[in-house]
């Protein structure tokens, strides 16, 4: 049986926490086309997928080039930072899941990717 698979790409991240990270994601079509993403994208970290209140951490989320197909994600240090508060000390690192949902003008949404996240402690402070 041919199968539909709907369900968005999988992109891991690996942060060290104190650090601020900034990266652009690039969408195009299947044509190598950029996808126009005006409208509305969040990006989240939480612990589990299934959490409803708790949000470790939300990316800014910059939609200058959105026609072009590019939005810009970012986390300051503070941030990544707070990924490791509350981890007991044993603890290696934070892990935890993201995803990026977009929400064009007048239409459903949609993910565009989505994994893990881990964070690992820094050293310097």
């Amino acid at each position: 049986m041919p199968t539909i698979d709907l369900t968005p790409q999988i992109l891991d991240l690996v942060l060290y926490s104190g650090d601020g990270v900034r990266f652009r994601l690039i969408i195009t079509d299947k044509n190598e086309a950029p996808v126009n993403l005006t409208g509305e994208i969040k990006a989240q970290i939480r612990d589990k997928r299934n959490e409803v209140d708790l949000l470790e951490g939300e990316f800014t989320v910059n939609l200058d080039d959105a026609v072009d197909g590019i939005a810009v994600l970012e986390l300051t240090g503070t941030q990544t930072l707070a990924l490791m508060v509350g981890l007991s000390t044993t603890a290696k690192k934070f892990v935890g899941v993201w995803d990026v949902e977009w929400t064009p003008l007048d239409s459903e949404p949609r993910t565009l990717c989505q994994g893990k996240v881990e964070c690992g402690y820094d050293v310097t402070r």
